[in-house]
């Protein structure tokens, strides 16, 4: 007889795995004990003790506004007249701060309050949030992403978090089955169910980027991993996702590394798909393509058919092997019904124009006139569209005459101080509440560092003339991070920061 097999017996391949694994947590406790920190699970866990000690709400008027952040959410409130902001970060090079402050912003006075309300989620950025008006208002937040202040460890979760907007009070939301730990994802509601696409988890070791789809109803507080047929989007975090009705949903760009044997390669998407229910299953549909973009802000005003999009960043090619980030400042909309883009033209801007601008103004006018146009009118606001949209990323040029849109810098560095609206940027946040649109915060790059903004911008939809400026940046922060390429290049093969800026929105 043949000896017996010992069932319990570990391969030395597992072996191997179990002695790297401990290695590397001592090595982390070591870089730990000498920058200070803590380890990061144990800072999480011990914060959301502290938050859960709390047994009543406290409110209390700001006497400034936010301080400057991205990767925050900004969700209209579904009856007042109100943004709530919750969560996002803050870095200057050297250190990162993540919030996890509740802040409402009264559109119609412009003050801000912070409610400090009992067991709030522990501080994130790159999350998730939605509000719906169900049981007198509530704001549910999945996700997302906590770093330490060294940016040594990060952490993802996959916690979903409910705020009631009558009772201020923060639950946890516990259900089986849901979505893996992940930031930079994307959440929306059709009907009474929550959508969550993609996302990526970065545990210091690997990234991994997620194409999977989840929905959560909130009725019967329930996970479902869905399975649409046909071919649908490819791993990617910093899209686009906007609900088109109750049934339907449309997700545009992104980013994600794809690996290619022993090397990555980023990739910015271009492509955009529709989710469409058909009977008792879903189906993808591809749309086509347009201008390869992530790290965009969008928003879609309710009862409306179209939506807004904002910013981003897009890769310039300027060899065969070195590709260069350009912010953009492009508000567009997109018809939600016919998937199409056309470019937002504000009547009466205020910035300075010049011959050029008015005669590229003047070529393009005589180029499109043979062009119909339609007049589109909802019970937000009317807007004049030509039917030959321009595709994604194309800049368009005012009519002859006109003053070019606020911000319209080329997306190539923006103008602090110069109070003409949004410029450049990525990771910005958007919402459309009642005919207002706002833009907050975000982050610009420019000479290989990035500038955390704390700006806030209105345009009035219905008029559409002029951005109005709600929070000013004079200036850009303070960076204190290191200015060499070589060097920032060296850290982020180190500590996979390089890509964190797109991906983690």
């Amino acid at each position: 007889m043949g000896k017996k097999k010992n069932k319990n017996k570990v391969s030395g391949a597992v072996k191997t795995a179990a002695k790297t694994e401990k290695k590397l947590a001592n090595k982390l406790k070591k870089e730990l004990a000498n920058l200070g920190e803590e380890d990061i699970a144990k800072v999480i866990a011990e914060i959301e003790r502290e938050e859960a000690k709390r047994t009543a709400a406290a409110e209390k008027v700001l006497p400034n506004p936010p301080t400057a952040r991205a990767y925050a959410s900004l969700t209209p409130h579904p009856t007042n007249n109100e943004l709530i902001l919750f969560g996002g970060e803050f870095h200057n090079g050297k250190q990162t701060e993540v919030y996890n402050d509740l802040l409402f912003y009264n559109a119609a006075n412009g003050t801000w309050k912070q409610v400090k309300a009992p067991g709030a989620p522990p501080p994130r950025s790159a999350h998730q949030a939605v509000a719906t008006p169900a049981n007198k208002g509530e704001l549910w937040v999945f996700g997302g992403e906590f770093t330490s202040p060294t940016e040594t460890q990060f952490y993802h979760y996959k916690d979903l978090w409910r705020f009631s907007l009558t009772e201020k009070k923060w639950e946890k939301v516990i259900a089986p089955n849901g979505p893996s730990p992940r930031s930079g994802h994307r959440m929306v509601l059709l009907g009474r169910k929550l959508f969550v696409f993609g996302g990526y988890c970065d545990d210091g070791r690997e990234c991994k980027y997620f194409d999977d789809l989840y929905t959560f109803c909130l009725d019967t507080r329930e996970w479902s991993k869905l399975t649409p047929s046909g071919r649908g989007p490819t791993p990617r975090s910093a899209c686009v996702m906007l609900p088109a009705g109750n049934d339907s949903l449309i997700i545009y760009g992104g980013f994600s590394r794809v690996r290619e044997g022993r090397s990555e390669r980023a990739v910015t998407h271009p492509d955009m798909f529709r989710l469409s229910a058909r009977g008792t299953g879903w189906t993808w549909r591809t749309l086509g393509a347009g201008a390869a973009r992530a790290g965009q802000a969008a928003a879609a005003p309710v009862c409306s058919a179209r939506a807004y999009v904002f910013g981003g960043v897009a890769d310039i090619e300027e060899t065969e092997e070195e590709l260069r980030g350009e912010m953009s400042d492009e508000l567009k909309v997109l018809d939600l019904e016919t998937c199409r883009w056309h470019p937002v033209l504000l009547r009466n801007a205020s910035t300075e124009t010049n011959e050029k601008t008015i005669q590229q103004a003047t070529e393009q006018t005589e180029q499109t006139e043979k062009e119909e146009i339609t007049v589109v009118t909802d019970e937000v606001f009317s807007m004049r569209l030509s039917t030959k949209a321009p595709p994604p990323g194309a800049q368009p040029a005012p009519p002859p005459g006109a003053q070019p849109a606020p911000g319209a810098v080329g997306g190539a560095g923006g103008r602090p101080g110069r109070g003409a609206g949004p410029f450049g940027r990525m990771s910005a946040a958007l919402a459309a509440q009642r005919s207002q649109l706002y833009v907050y915060g975000g982050v610009l790059e420019r000479d290989d560092k990035q500038f955390y903004l704390g700006d806030m911008y209105s345009l009035d939809l219905h008029k559409l003339n002029e951005w109005k400026t709600i929070i000013e940046q004079p200036t850009l922060p303070d960076w204190f991070g290191s200015d060499s390429e070589d060097e920032t290049d060296s850290a982020s093969e180190t500590d996979g920061s390089e890509d964190s800026e797109v991906s983690g929105d």
